[in-house]
């Protein structure tokens, strides 16, 4: 994909805006990767606390009690811990 601001700008609105079904999760979770790994092809970074947090808030509501479980009382949490509590 080019490195375009335009292409930048749609990869960010797509992975910002992105709600995954739960259903299956795998799938969800490969347009995730996906999703991530075109956003460092364009040389966008981003923090991974902060990815977590944004695959966290794109789960369905039926996993509120995993988002709880995940985030209460802690101060930081990483993508990789999300995706393999997921799994």
């Amino acid at each position: 994909m080019m490195k375009s601001i335009c292409n930048k700008l749609l990869l960010k609105w797509h992975f910002l805006g992105l709600q995954l079904s739960g259903t299956p999760l795998k799938e969800d979770l490969n347009e995730l990767n996906f999703v991530l790994l075109e956003l460092h092809n364009v040389d966008i970074k981003m923090e991974d606390k902060d990815m977590a947090m944004i695959l966290l808030a794109s789960l369905p509501p039926s996993y509120e009690n995993f988002v709880s479980f995940l985030s209460v009382g802690k101060d930081s949490i990483t993508l990789e811990e999300v995706k393999s509590n997921l799994y």
